[in-house]
Order: structure tokens, then sequence, then C-alpha cells
């Protein structure tokens, strides 16, 4: 178990001051980023609940009425309107990997950390996915945007982290926060 209550101030002797989490949608960007956030009292953003915040509507119903176009738009608007402070962990949207001008603007303002696991093993922890709003870019299957995206988040990250085959939540932040602090 996580003991959030034994915060520890590493936000002086970080590597890494500035960073940004992405990954296919339900790899944990979001919980982790939170998590670290919290344990290490460093300020999180996640790009989604902006985004959700400038709409009146949730980002699976917005995709539903409007075009993946628009939404990648919108995704990169409001990256390329984030100012950043000194230090702080940012979760994104999955599909941000699309957005060469966001994504640009955050590898000249973070550390882009690649959370990466088989796509098999997020269908086991998400059993939710068709509740989600994803960014399908034209593709039939989830298999076929995991596979799509794979190139891209590799391409734009300065870390990749590969899930261990045991997925437990305290091993991946460790090994998160090994790479970070």
């Amino acid at each position: 178990m996580i003991d959030l209550n034994s915060k520890s101030n590493y936000s002086n002797t970080m590597k890494h001051k500035r960073i940004c989490f992405v990954g296919m949608s339900g790899i944990g960007k979001s919980s982790f980023g939170n998590l670290l956030a919290k344990k290490h009292q460093l300020p999180f953003l996640d790009t989604d609940t902006l985004i959700e915040s400038k709409i009146p509507i949730s980002i699976k119903d917005y995709l539903k009425t409007k075009t993946e176009k628009s939404f990648l738009e919108l995704e990169e608007t409001v990256v390329l309107e984030l100012s950043f402070p000194e230090k702080i962990i940012i979760a994104t949207g999955g599909s941000l990997i699309y957005c060469d001008k966001a994504m640009t603007h955050l590898k000249n303002h973070c550390t882009i950390i690649y959370l990466n696991d088989s796509l098999e093993n997020i269908k086991n922890r998400i059993k939710d996915f068709d509740q989600r709003g994803i960014v399908m870019n034209g593709n039939k299957t989830l298999e076929d945007v995991y596979n799509e995206r794979l190139l891209l988040y590799e391409k734009w990250s300065d870390i990749t982290i590969t899930y261990p085959k045991n997925f437990s939540i305290p091993s991946i932040l460790s090994i998160i926060e090994k790479e970070i602090l």
C-alpha cells in the first residue's frame, strides 16, 4: 500500500522538474501522476480534466457529437495555452500524441515519460473501454490505435517505463520514482 501521509519533499532533488506522462488510455497517467504529485507535494494537471472544464460535456460525449479533428484541435489549443510552473506533473490524454505542436510545446518544457504496457494487460485492468472517449484516428479497432500510437509515444518520449508483468501500483510507482528522483 502506498502511504501518501509519509510525504517526502523530493521536489528539491528531482532530476526532472517538469514531468509529463503520455501513453494509452487506461495506462494510469492520471492515477500515477496524481499519486506522485501528492506524495512529493507537487502541482498536478490532467489535460483531460482541463479540456472537460472548457466544454459542457464529457470527452466521450464530445467525440460522439463532434469530429475527432475538432477534439484534437481543442486538445492542442489547451496544451499550447499552458504555462509551466517551475515544478509540475502533467497527465495528458492518450490522443495528444497526434498533435505535433502540442507535443513540441511539452517537449520544450517537460521531461516526457511514456508509460507502456501491452494492450492485453491494459484491457484486463480497464473493463470499460467503451465508456472512454478514445480518438480512433480512422482506425477500426483499439488494437490498431494501440499499434499506431506506440511509434508516436516512442518518438516523443524522453523516458519509457514498461510495466512489469506482475502489475502493482507500488512497483510501478517505485520504477517511476527511480527515473525522476
